[in-house]
Protein backbone atom coordinates (compact mmCIF):
# COMPACT_ATOMS: atom_id res chain seq x y z
CA UNK A 1 0.00 0.00 0.00
CA UNK A 2 0.91 3.63 -0.40
CA UNK A 3 2.25 5.63 2.50
CA UNK A 4 -1.64 7.11 2.15
CA UNK A 5 -3.59 4.36 2.34
CA UNK A 6 -1.35 3.25 4.88
CA UNK A 7 -2.15 6.29 7.77
CA UNK A 8 -5.60 6.09 6.08
CA UNK A 9 -6.65 2.08 7.36
CA UNK A 10 -5.05 3.03 10.65
CA UNK A 11 -6.85 6.33 11.43
CA UNK A 12 -10.14 4.77 10.62
CA UNK A 13 -9.39 1.48 12.73
CA UNK A 14 -9.48 -1.21 9.77
CA UNK A 15 -5.75 -1.59 11.12
CA UNK A 16 -3.74 -0.70 13.86
CA UNK A 17 -0.20 0.81 13.60
CA UNK A 18 1.05 -2.06 15.35
CA UNK A 19 0.09 -4.26 13.03
CA UNK A 20 1.73 -2.26 10.19
CA UNK A 21 4.92 -2.09 11.78
CA UNK A 22 5.22 -5.61 13.04
CA UNK A 23 4.72 -6.08 9.23
CA UNK A 24 7.02 -3.96 8.30
CA UNK A 25 10.16 -5.28 10.60
CA UNK A 26 9.40 -9.14 9.90
CA UNK A 27 10.05 -7.47 5.65
CA UNK A 28 12.66 -6.03 7.36
CA UNK A 29 14.43 -9.28 9.36
CA UNK A 30 13.40 -11.58 6.30
CA UNK A 31 14.96 -9.30 3.12
CA UNK A 32 18.21 -7.54 5.01
CA UNK A 33 20.23 -11.11 4.64
CA UNK A 34 19.73 -11.05 0.98
CA UNK A 35 19.76 -7.01 0.21
CA UNK A 36 22.10 -5.82 3.28
CA UNK A 37 19.90 -2.33 3.48
CA UNK A 38 19.89 -1.82 7.57
CA UNK A 39 22.94 -0.28 9.50
CA UNK A 40 20.09 -0.96 12.42
CA UNK A 41 16.79 -2.12 13.30
CA UNK A 42 14.90 -0.39 15.75
CA UNK A 43 12.18 -3.07 17.02
CA UNK A 44 11.50 -1.99 20.35
CA UNK A 45 11.45 1.86 19.47
CA UNK A 46 8.95 1.39 16.56
CA UNK A 47 6.49 -0.90 18.61
CA UNK A 48 6.37 1.60 21.59
CA UNK A 49 5.59 4.40 18.95
CA UNK A 50 2.91 2.32 17.55
CA UNK A 51 1.17 1.84 20.86
CA UNK A 52 0.91 5.51 21.24
CA UNK A 53 -2.25 5.17 18.16
CA UNK A 54 -0.57 8.11 16.19
CA UNK A 55 -3.66 10.16 14.23
CA UNK A 56 -1.70 12.21 12.22
CA UNK A 57 -1.43 12.31 8.17
CA UNK A 58 1.14 9.57 8.23
CA UNK A 59 -0.47 7.61 11.07
CA UNK A 60 0.97 4.02 11.03
CA UNK A 61 3.40 4.55 8.15
CA UNK A 62 6.84 2.65 9.06
CA UNK A 63 9.67 4.36 7.36
CA UNK A 64 13.96 3.92 7.56
CA UNK A 65 16.23 7.10 8.31
CA UNK A 66 19.48 7.22 6.54
CA UNK A 67 22.44 6.55 8.99
CA UNK A 68 24.04 9.34 10.85
CA UNK A 69 20.70 11.63 10.78
CA UNK A 70 21.02 13.72 13.80
CA UNK A 71 17.57 12.70 15.48
CA UNK A 72 17.15 16.40 15.87
CA UNK A 73 16.78 16.32 12.44
CA UNK A 74 13.62 18.58 11.43
CA UNK A 75 12.57 16.21 8.75
CA UNK A 76 12.38 13.00 11.18
CA UNK A 77 10.91 15.16 14.37
CA UNK A 78 8.13 16.84 11.64
CA UNK A 79 7.48 13.33 10.08
CA UNK A 80 7.09 11.71 13.56
CA UNK A 81 5.08 14.07 14.65
CA UNK A 82 2.49 13.18 11.63
CA UNK A 83 2.09 10.10 13.06
CA UNK A 84 4.75 8.09 11.00
CA UNK A 85 7.09 5.71 12.59
CA UNK A 86 10.86 5.30 12.09
CA UNK A 87 11.70 1.25 12.00
CA UNK A 88 15.25 1.58 12.01
CA UNK A 89 18.35 3.14 9.71
CA UNK A 90 19.23 2.44 6.57
CA UNK A 91 22.68 2.15 4.91
CA UNK A 92 24.84 4.52 3.32
CA UNK A 93 28.36 5.41 1.43
CA UNK A 94 31.12 3.67 3.29
CA UNK A 95 33.17 6.58 4.54
CA UNK A 96 36.40 7.44 2.35
CA UNK A 97 35.24 4.81 -0.37
CA UNK A 98 36.43 5.81 -3.67
CA UNK A 99 32.61 5.95 -5.26
CA UNK A 100 29.73 6.81 -3.21
CA UNK A 101 27.00 5.06 -5.41
CA UNK A 102 26.96 2.29 -2.90
CA UNK A 103 25.89 1.71 1.08
CA UNK A 104 27.92 -0.77 3.27
CA UNK A 105 26.40 -1.87 7.01
CA UNK A 106 30.25 -2.54 8.31
CA UNK A 107 29.98 -6.19 6.80
CA UNK A 108 28.54 -6.39 3.68
CA UNK A 109 27.79 -4.02 0.51
CA UNK A 110 23.91 -3.26 -0.14
CA UNK A 111 22.42 -5.19 -3.01
CA UNK A 112 19.72 -4.36 -5.65
CA UNK A 113 15.94 -5.41 -5.20
CA UNK A 114 16.41 -5.81 -9.28
CA UNK A 115 19.61 -7.70 -8.90
CA UNK A 116 21.22 -8.49 -6.48
CA UNK A 117 24.64 -8.11 -8.21
CA UNK A 118 24.00 -4.47 -8.89
CA UNK A 119 24.23 -1.34 -6.53
CA UNK A 120 21.44 0.52 -5.28
CA UNK A 121 22.70 3.49 -6.08
CA UNK A 122 23.69 6.39 -2.50
CA UNK A 123 24.90 7.36 -1.17
CA UNK A 124 21.22 6.43 0.45
CA UNK A 125 21.32 3.29 -0.38
CA UNK A 126 19.67 0.78 1.58
CA UNK A 127 16.49 3.13 2.36
CA UNK A 128 16.38 3.01 -1.86
CA UNK A 129 17.08 -0.60 -1.58
CA UNK A 130 14.17 -1.12 1.16
CA UNK A 131 11.22 1.33 -0.47
CA UNK A 132 12.17 -0.74 -3.94
CA UNK A 133 11.44 -4.04 -1.86
CA UNK A 134 8.51 -2.82 -0.17
CA UNK A 135 9.56 -3.14 2.90
CA UNK A 136 8.90 0.74 3.69
CA UNK A 137 6.85 3.12 1.42
CA UNK A 138 9.17 5.93 2.78
CA UNK A 139 13.32 6.49 3.28
CA UNK A 140 14.57 9.72 4.50
CA UNK A 141 17.96 10.79 2.60
CA UNK A 142 19.39 14.32 2.25
CA UNK A 143 20.95 15.17 -1.49
CA UNK A 144 23.99 17.28 -1.90
CA UNK A 145 25.21 15.53 -5.42
CA UNK A 146 22.30 13.04 -6.44
CA UNK A 147 22.03 11.00 -2.89
CA UNK A 148 18.65 10.41 -3.23
CA UNK A 149 17.97 10.95 -7.35
CA UNK A 150 20.65 8.20 -7.95
CA UNK A 151 18.96 5.58 -5.70
CA UNK A 152 15.78 6.56 -6.76
CA UNK A 153 17.25 5.81 -10.53
CA UNK A 154 18.87 2.35 -9.91
CA UNK A 155 16.12 0.84 -7.82
CA UNK A 156 12.91 2.23 -10.08
CA UNK A 157 11.55 4.43 -6.97
CA UNK A 158 10.94 8.43 -6.28
CA UNK A 159 13.36 10.33 -4.99
CA UNK A 160 12.67 14.06 -4.98
CA UNK A 161 15.40 17.22 -4.23
CA UNK A 162 13.15 20.19 -4.15
CA UNK A 163 14.46 23.55 -4.49
CA UNK A 164 17.27 24.80 -2.25
CA UNK A 165 15.99 25.20 1.50
CA UNK A 166 12.97 23.24 0.49
CA UNK A 167 13.35 21.47 4.08
CA UNK A 168 15.02 22.84 7.11
CA UNK A 169 18.28 21.49 8.06
CA UNK A 170 19.32 20.56 11.63
CA UNK A 171 22.72 22.75 10.91
CA UNK A 172 21.04 25.14 9.26
CA UNK A 173 22.25 26.89 6.54
CA UNK A 174 25.58 25.83 5.17
CA UNK A 175 28.43 27.43 3.27
CA UNK A 176 28.36 25.93 0.25
CA UNK A 177 24.97 25.21 0.44
CA UNK A 178 24.72 22.05 -1.80
CA UNK A 179 22.32 19.65 0.16
CA UNK A 180 18.78 19.38 0.60
CA UNK A 181 16.91 16.96 3.31
CA UNK A 182 14.78 14.99 1.25
CA UNK A 183 12.57 11.16 0.86
CA UNK A 184 12.61 8.58 -1.45
CA UNK A 185 9.28 6.75 -2.00
CA UNK A 186 7.69 4.23 -3.98
CA UNK A 187 4.51 6.42 -4.91
CA UNK A 188 5.33 10.09 -6.09
CA UNK A 189 2.11 11.68 -4.27
CA UNK A 190 3.61 10.24 -0.79
CA UNK A 191 6.79 11.95 -1.18
CA UNK A 192 4.85 15.10 -2.12
CA UNK A 193 3.05 14.48 0.99
CA UNK A 194 5.88 13.98 3.55
CA UNK A 195 7.81 16.58 1.58
CA UNK A 196 5.01 19.05 3.06
CA UNK A 197 4.77 18.12 6.30
CA UNK A 198 8.33 18.22 6.55
CA UNK A 199 8.97 22.29 4.98
CA UNK A 200 9.04 25.25 6.44
CA UNK A 201 11.44 27.06 8.75
CA UNK A 202 12.55 26.01 12.05
CA UNK A 203 14.11 27.12 15.00
CA UNK A 204 17.49 25.29 14.19
CA UNK A 205 17.59 26.69 10.25
CA UNK A 206 14.92 29.57 10.17
CA UNK A 207 16.37 30.37 6.75
CA UNK A 208 14.52 27.51 5.48
CA UNK A 209 11.89 28.53 2.94
CA UNK A 210 8.27 29.00 4.06
CA UNK A 211 5.96 26.19 4.91
CA UNK A 212 5.48 24.34 1.18
CA UNK A 213 1.47 22.84 0.91
CA UNK A 214 1.18 19.98 -1.17
CA UNK A 215 0.69 21.39 -4.45
CA UNK A 216 -2.45 20.67 -7.32
CA UNK A 217 -0.63 19.14 -10.01
CA UNK A 218 -2.38 20.54 -12.87
CA UNK A 219 -1.98 18.48 -16.16
CA UNK A 220 -1.53 20.02 -19.26
CA UNK A 221 0.65 20.18 -22.84
CA UNK A 222 4.28 20.55 -21.62
CA UNK A 223 6.98 21.97 -23.61
CA UNK A 224 10.49 20.81 -22.35
CA UNK A 225 14.28 20.61 -23.32
CA UNK A 226 15.83 17.13 -23.21
CA UNK A 227 19.54 16.86 -22.92
CA UNK A 228 20.86 13.07 -22.57
CA UNK A 229 23.71 14.63 -20.98
CA UNK A 230 24.85 17.62 -19.45
CA UNK A 231 29.03 16.79 -19.21
CA UNK A 232 31.69 15.40 -21.20
CA UNK A 233 30.26 11.55 -20.65
CA UNK A 234 27.42 10.46 -23.08
CA UNK A 235 24.69 8.39 -21.70
CA UNK A 236 24.35 5.03 -22.30
CA UNK A 237 22.37 4.10 -25.56
CA UNK A 238 19.63 2.07 -24.00
CA UNK A 239 19.05 4.75 -21.22
CA UNK A 240 18.40 7.63 -23.90
CA UNK A 241 16.31 5.31 -25.86
CA UNK A 242 14.12 4.75 -22.92
CA UNK A 243 13.65 8.22 -22.19
CA UNK A 244 13.27 9.26 -25.47
CA UNK A 245 10.92 6.90 -26.66
CA UNK A 246 8.99 7.61 -22.98
CA UNK A 247 8.95 11.41 -24.14
CA UNK A 248 7.18 10.58 -27.11
CA UNK A 249 4.62 8.60 -25.58
CA UNK A 250 4.01 10.38 -22.45
CA UNK A 251 3.28 13.23 -25.11
CA UNK A 252 5.89 15.77 -23.80
CA UNK A 253 7.09 17.70 -26.33
CA UNK A 254 10.89 17.81 -26.62
CA UNK A 255 12.40 20.58 -28.01
CA UNK A 256 16.41 21.26 -28.94
CA UNK A 257 17.07 24.79 -26.84
CA UNK A 258 20.75 26.04 -26.29
CA UNK A 259 21.95 25.50 -23.57
CA UNK A 260 25.82 25.97 -22.16
CA UNK A 261 26.31 25.17 -18.51
CA UNK A 262 29.87 25.88 -16.61
CA UNK A 263 31.93 22.49 -15.96
CA UNK A 264 30.98 21.88 -12.47
CA UNK A 265 33.57 19.54 -11.19
CA UNK A 266 36.14 21.90 -9.39
CA UNK A 267 32.51 24.19 -7.99
CA UNK A 268 30.77 21.02 -6.39
CA UNK A 269 34.23 20.59 -4.91
CA UNK A 270 34.79 23.56 -3.41
CA UNK A 271 31.08 24.06 -2.07
CA UNK A 272 31.48 20.60 -0.37
CA UNK A 273 34.26 21.24 1.59
CA UNK A 274 33.03 24.68 2.56
CA UNK A 275 29.73 22.59 3.55
CA UNK A 276 31.91 20.18 5.56
CA UNK A 277 34.16 22.80 7.23
CA UNK A 278 37.57 22.30 5.34
CA UNK A 279 38.89 25.04 4.24
CA UNK A 280 39.38 26.58 0.28
CA UNK A 281 41.64 28.61 -1.21
CA UNK A 282 40.12 32.40 -1.34
CA UNK A 283 40.21 32.26 -5.52
CA UNK A 284 38.53 28.83 -5.66
CA UNK A 285 35.61 29.87 -3.94
CA UNK A 286 35.32 33.12 -6.13
CA UNK A 287 35.65 30.74 -9.10
CA UNK A 288 32.73 28.02 -7.41
CA UNK A 289 30.50 31.76 -6.78
CA UNK A 290 30.92 32.29 -10.43
CA UNK A 291 30.09 28.94 -11.84
CA UNK A 292 26.98 29.12 -9.74
CA UNK A 293 26.26 32.49 -11.40
CA UNK A 294 26.38 31.66 -14.87
CA UNK A 295 24.55 28.50 -15.00
CA UNK A 296 21.87 29.92 -12.72
CA UNK A 297 21.88 32.48 -15.71
CA UNK A 298 22.43 29.83 -18.68
CA UNK A 299 19.05 28.24 -17.09
CA UNK A 300 16.97 31.04 -16.39
CA UNK A 301 17.55 31.80 -20.12
CA UNK A 302 16.33 27.91 -20.73
CA UNK A 303 13.21 27.86 -18.75
CA UNK A 304 11.99 30.98 -20.43
CA UNK A 305 11.49 29.25 -23.79
CA UNK A 306 10.51 25.61 -22.12
CA UNK A 307 8.66 24.50 -18.50
CA UNK A 308 11.33 21.80 -17.56
CA UNK A 309 14.15 20.31 -18.51
CA UNK A 310 14.24 16.40 -18.91
CA UNK A 311 17.74 14.21 -18.34
CA UNK A 312 18.44 10.83 -17.71
CA UNK A 313 18.65 10.59 -14.13
CA UNK A 314 22.08 8.58 -14.40
CA UNK A 315 23.89 7.53 -17.22
CA UNK A 316 23.71 4.17 -16.84
CA UNK A 317 21.48 1.78 -14.99
CA UNK A 318 22.72 -0.15 -11.78
CA UNK A 319 26.69 -1.21 -12.07
CA UNK A 320 27.76 -4.09 -10.19
CA UNK A 321 27.65 -3.58 -6.51
CA UNK A 322 31.63 -4.98 -5.95
CA UNK A 323 32.72 -1.85 -8.44
CA UNK A 324 33.28 0.08 -5.36
CA UNK A 325 36.71 0.79 -5.32
CA UNK A 326 36.64 2.22 -8.98
CA UNK A 327 35.71 5.80 -9.85
CA UNK A 328 32.58 5.70 -11.40
CA UNK A 329 30.53 8.57 -13.47
CA UNK A 330 26.92 8.15 -13.47
CA UNK A 331 25.31 10.71 -12.29
CA UNK A 332 26.68 13.70 -13.84
CA UNK A 333 23.40 14.84 -14.37
CA UNK A 334 22.85 15.18 -10.98
CA UNK A 335 25.25 17.45 -8.98
CA UNK A 336 24.47 21.19 -11.14
CA UNK A 337 21.65 20.93 -9.83
CA UNK A 338 23.00 20.78 -6.32
CA UNK A 339 25.49 23.77 -7.10
CA UNK A 340 22.73 25.78 -8.38
CA UNK A 341 19.35 24.71 -5.60
CA UNK A 342 17.20 23.70 -8.48
CA UNK A 343 13.97 21.60 -7.63
CA UNK A 344 14.89 18.07 -9.20
CA UNK A 345 13.03 14.77 -9.00
CA UNK A 346 13.58 11.38 -10.28
CA UNK A 347 11.01 9.02 -11.52
CA UNK A 348 11.05 5.46 -13.20
CA UNK A 349 10.59 5.50 -17.07
CA UNK A 350 11.39 2.22 -17.86
CA UNK A 351 13.68 -0.25 -17.84
CA UNK A 352 17.01 -1.08 -19.92
CA UNK A 353 18.27 -4.64 -19.97
CA UNK A 354 15.91 -5.59 -17.49
CA UNK A 355 16.78 -2.82 -15.12
CA UNK A 356 15.05 0.28 -14.10
CA UNK A 357 15.89 3.77 -15.86
CA UNK A 358 15.43 7.26 -14.02
CA UNK A 359 13.76 10.29 -15.87
CA UNK A 360 15.23 13.56 -13.87
CA UNK A 361 13.34 16.78 -14.23
CA UNK A 362 14.63 19.64 -13.36
CA UNK A 363 12.17 22.92 -13.14
CA UNK A 364 12.88 26.70 -12.40
CA UNK A 365 13.71 28.39 -8.45
CA UNK A 366 10.74 27.43 -7.01
CA UNK A 367 8.55 25.59 -9.28
CA UNK A 368 9.02 21.85 -7.47
CA UNK A 369 5.02 21.59 -8.31
CA UNK A 370 6.17 22.02 -12.39
CA UNK A 371 9.02 19.45 -12.21
CA UNK A 372 6.53 17.32 -10.00
CA UNK A 373 3.50 17.67 -12.65
CA UNK A 374 5.96 16.68 -15.55
CA UNK A 375 7.30 13.70 -13.69
CA UNK A 376 4.13 12.68 -12.99
CA UNK A 377 3.19 12.51 -16.67
CA UNK A 378 6.40 10.96 -17.61
CA UNK A 379 6.54 8.00 -14.54
CA UNK A 380 5.24 4.78 -15.42
CA UNK A 381 4.79 1.31 -13.15
CA UNK A 382 7.00 -0.73 -13.09
CA UNK A 383 6.56 -4.59 -12.27
CA UNK A 384 7.95 -5.59 -8.70
CA UNK A 385 11.76 -6.31 -8.40
CA UNK A 386 12.94 -9.99 -8.32
CA UNK A 387 13.50 -9.36 -4.52
CA UNK A 388 10.30 -8.25 -3.28
CA UNK A 389 7.41 -8.32 0.00
CA UNK A 390 5.20 -8.93 -3.05
CA UNK A 391 7.48 -10.87 -5.47
CA UNK A 392 8.09 -13.49 -1.86
CA UNK A 393 4.54 -13.85 -1.44
CA UNK A 394 3.35 -14.07 -4.69
CA UNK A 395 5.73 -16.93 -4.87
CA UNK A 396 4.93 -18.50 -1.71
Amino acid sequence: MTARAIAEQVRSGSMTALEVVEQALDAARRLDPVLHFLDELDADGARALARSEPTGPLAGVPFLIKSRTPPESPLLTRLTAAGAIPIGWSTRARAGAVSLTFGWNGREYTRNPWDSTRSPGGSTAGGAAAVAAGVVPLATGGDSGGSLRIPASFCGIVGFKGTYGRIPRPGGRPLGGLTTAGLLGADLDDVILATSIASGPDRLDPTALPHWPVPSLVDRPWRVAYRSTLGQCPADPGVDRVLRERLAEAGVEAVDVPLELAPTDEAWSVLSALDNGRGVDATAAVRARQVRDLNNTALADLFATVDALVTPTTLTVAHGYDQHEQSIVTGDPCWVFNVTGHPAVSVPAGLSDGLPVGAQVVAPHGSDAVALAVARRLAVELPLPVVSVGARRASS
